[in-house]
């Protein structure tokens, strides 16, 4: 059955709730990843809590989705857990950031024309971007200082005195004449050295960083620094802690560097921000597949091919919030680093609130006989799971949602590091993405998406999304322009876009009257609580060891490993004969004449598989 365009009253509460509740969480569940980063998380950290998320996701929608059905709890489980999330997001704001501790080993040369530190990051980190820049760099030719605390020796301390002239130490040389060496050594230094970007040279895995004048960070003159030019008579080598610079770029290389943060303040803020994730994940995963089970039930029999033509409001007010936000942060933020995610929070209260109360005129049209006091939900839930075409269908599910766990969690975080050298309107860009994602991407395919699947076939469109994540995943890790993200996004669409309206209008014709919400909180649990989460534990391990082109090339080649799989095991289905009314599927059966049945039966099996 054609959509009808006109307006139907009874369907504008959940058409709201859509657009409200993905302008809220949208901009913060894309940035949250972000967030973590800049409170001070690992990839590995990140990628963690990420398999964490979608597990709690795996109990919580079956749960609360049999809860549902069967005490007809819909709206108010709906509304209540709208409030939890919202509470659990909010809390976020209020995480503070894990103190990065100046405890990063560096080696510092000096010879009688120059004195550099050597920084080694893991992986090369950071490294291309400190040497590389445009006209338009804001750290290019930038004047930078860091603080260093350096190990010293006898023979240190008889070139502080001798070639920095620093006198105080000059007591330390007398004293190793009558005492061992030994003890000598375990005195330090500390000052403050003034370098220029554009000075910085390459060794090999490592970053040279030239320190043109020196300051002996115990000293003033009249309260100011006495800046002079590091000079050594004699060759010296030793290993020095440095702190954090006013040089975004040598920042985030002296972060990945730093190995030896403080474990109670990771601890801290880590359980802090797991904690909140937790909660606000679990009142997602209840929001989201009450909310589907409510809009199905409200369009009835004759009109389940238009959930999608209700569901991309959800895309509209994702895209359109998702771009303001992004523009707001980079335009609040005071320096290109640190962002300001303030605006995103006080949006997501304000929506969440609006969307409570247009949740309250929610009504489904109808309640199923056969939930009423009837035990054989798990029974009957049961029998379906266990049909070979399901098993097959859950397959497809955690390939699905591995591609879009790395989408969801590492994404931005890619485009993030490929844009260090312009971090000012980085959070604009990645605004900008998302923007083209919903409105060129996930619209059309959620209003066309009916029309896709009768056309198509379930089948064919599960394929279509593996294949074009593939392709997506591979120009990821080809392409070092940032911007030209911009015109990958638009395969959003027929990947994460289209994932969604496959897998409710799937589960929907699969399940018996009286347990869609209880099957619909089952495909969610596959897709996020295995798929989401595995997908998100793999990809902060490639991320945090191998980097953002490693990590999609691998998801490239696993998504066309996964689709070769898939269709091989829809052959031998096919070869197996397991067509649906032979599996069980009862609630699919109707009486018909024996040509009418001929037709029907052809035409079921290309629109439900």
């Amino acid at each position: 059955m054609l959509c009808n365009n006109n307006i139907d009253k009874d369907l504008v509460p959940i058409k709201a709730h859509y657009f409200l509740y993905s302008a809220g969480t949208g901009p913060l569940v894309v940035f949250l990843p972000l967030i973590a980063k800049q409170l001070g998380f690992s990839g590995i950290l990140v990628g963690g809590i990420y398999f964490i998320l979608p597990i709690s996701g795996l109990v919580a929608k079956p749960l609360f989705g049999i809860l549902a059905d069967r005490f007809k709890l819909h709206k108010i489980l709906f509304i209540v857990f709208q409030a939890i999330l919202s509470v659990a997001f909010l809390s976020f704001y209020f995480i503070p950031e894990i103190p990065i501790i100046p405890n990063v080993n560096t080696t510092l040369s000096c010879n009688d024309y120059e004195l550099f530190i050597k920084v080694c990051p893991p992986n090369g980190e950071y490294l291309k971007e400190t040497t590389t820049h445009d006209d338009h760099d804001d750290d290019y030719n930038k004047i930078g200082q860091l603080q260093l605390s350096c190990d010293g020796s006898s023979k240190i301390n008889n070139e502080l005195c001798n070639g920095w002239k620093e006198n105080e130490y000059c007591s330390h040389v007398n004293e190793t004449k009558n005492l061992s060496s030994s003890s000598s050594s375990t005195s330090s230094f500390n000052f403050i050295g003034k370098f220029n970007m554009s000075k910085n040279l390459l060794v090999k895995k490592c970053l040279a960083i030239k320190l043109d004048n020196i300051f002996m960070s115990t000293k003033k003159i009249n309260n100011e620094i006495n800046w002079k030019i590091p000079k050594c008579n004699t060759f010296i080598e030793t290993m020095c802690n440095a702190s954090l610079t006013n040089v975004t770029t040598i920042k985030q290389m002296l972060i990945a560097s730093n190995n030896n943060n403080n474990n109670d303040a990771i601890n801290y803020q880590f359980y802090l921000f797991l904690w909140a994730a937790l909660i606000s994940w679990i009142g997602m995963a209840v929001v989201v597949v009450i909310a589907d089970a409510i809009c199905l039930d409200i369009l009835g029999e004759n009109k389940r091919d238009c959930y999608g033509n209700q569901k991309l409001w959800s895309s509209i007010g994702f895209g359109v919030f998702g771009i303001v936000s992004g523009f707001l942060v980079d335009l609040l933020s005071n320096d290109s680093y640190h962002k300001d995610y303030s605006c995103i929070f006080y949006g997501m209260l304000i929506t969440m609130i609006l969307d409570m109360i247009v949740s309250t005129r929610l009504n489904k049209k109808s309640n199923d006989p056969t939930v009423t006091n009837d035990p054989s939900i798990l029974w009957e839930f049961g029998s379906i799971i266990k049909e070979t075409r399901i098993i097959v269908f859950g397959f497809w599910c955690i390939g699905a949602g591995m591609c879009t766990g790395v989408v969801w969690n590492f994404l931005l975080w890619h485009t993030t590091n490929l844009m260090l050298n312009d971090l000012t309107w980085i959070t604009t860009l990645l605004s900008l993405m998302t923007g083209i994602q919903c409105f060129i991407g996930e619209v059309p395919f959620n209003f066309y998406s009916g029309i896709l699947l009768k056309k198509l076939g379930h089948m064919n469109c599960m394929s279509l999304i593996l294949l074009v994540y593939a392709i997506r995943f591979m120009a990821y890790s080809l392409i070092e322009n940032a911007w030209i993200y911009l015109i990958i996004e638009i395969l959003h669409g027929p990947t994460t876009g289209l994932t969604w309206p496959v897998m409710v209008m799937y589960g929907d014709k699969i399940a018996p009257p009286g347990i869609r919400a209880t099957m619909q909180g089952f495909i969610g649990a596959i897709f996020e609580g295995v798929g989401v989460a595995t997908g998100s534990l793999i990809g902060g391990f490639l991320m945090e060891n191998y980097g953002g082109i490693i990590l999609f090339k691998v998801f490239s080649i696993g998504a066309l490993v996964w689709l070769s799989i898939y269709w091989m095991l829809q052959l031998l289905l096919r070869q197996m004969k397991s067509y649906p009314l032979q599996q069980g599927h009862s609630h699919l059966a109707s009486y018909a004449t024996p040509s009418d049945a001929i037709i029907m039966s052809m035409s079921q099996e290309l629109e439900t598989y």
